[in-house]
């Protein structure tokens, strides 16, 4: 009995923390969670939301669109996302994209590239997303990240996908 007592205990203690990590942006067309360290920036618009990482390197968007998309449409989106990613222009940014992964009407890819912070080039990665829900409301956006930090917020992509709810 003292056993199962001390694993609820700990399941309870761990999804505390799993919370605490996350804060709730509560805008007038959807609502998502975001990285509790993350700063919102000013809402300039009612279909978008970003918030900043202290570490000038941390970014998190999301927009909200009215559009029902095939599997083959998310794949053709991904493979834009991806050619933009590392092209602006016809120049190369610096940013490899990896292969696109498609769960339902979810589709991400992970890059890696290089961000300036005071004039050094720091490690980066990105994973971007695109999320069509039941009700035809379309999500899409990134988050990116130093590189050393991806251990840490890896596991939220899903998680502020999964959170994003169309009002």
């Amino acid at each position: 009995m003292k056993k199962i007592f001390a694993i609820l205990a700990f399941a309870a203690m761990t999804l505390t923390v799993s919370a605490q990590n996350m804060k709730t942006f509560d805008g007038k067309l959807f609502s998502c969670q975001y990285p509790a360290e993350f700063e919102a920036e000013d809402q300039w618009d009612d279909e978008a939301f970003n918030a900043k990482g202290k570490d000038e390197v941390g970014f998190l968007s999301v927009s909200i669109g009215d559009q029902d998309m095939t599997v083959q449409q998310l794949k053709e989106w991904a493979d834009g996302m991806r050619s933009m990613t590392e092209k602006s222009f016809g120049e190369p940014t610096g940013w490899k994209a990896g292969a696109a992964t498609v769960k339902g009407k979810q589709v991400t890819f992970r890059a890696e590239g290089e961000e300036e912070v005071d004039d050094t080039k720091v490690p980066a990665v990105k994973y971007v997303y695109l999320y069509v829900t039941p009700q035809k409301k379309c999500f899409s956006g990134e988050l990116k990240f130093k590189k050393s930090d991806e251990a840490k917020y890896k596991p939220l992509v899903d998680k502020i996908i999964a959170s994003c709810k169309a009002k």
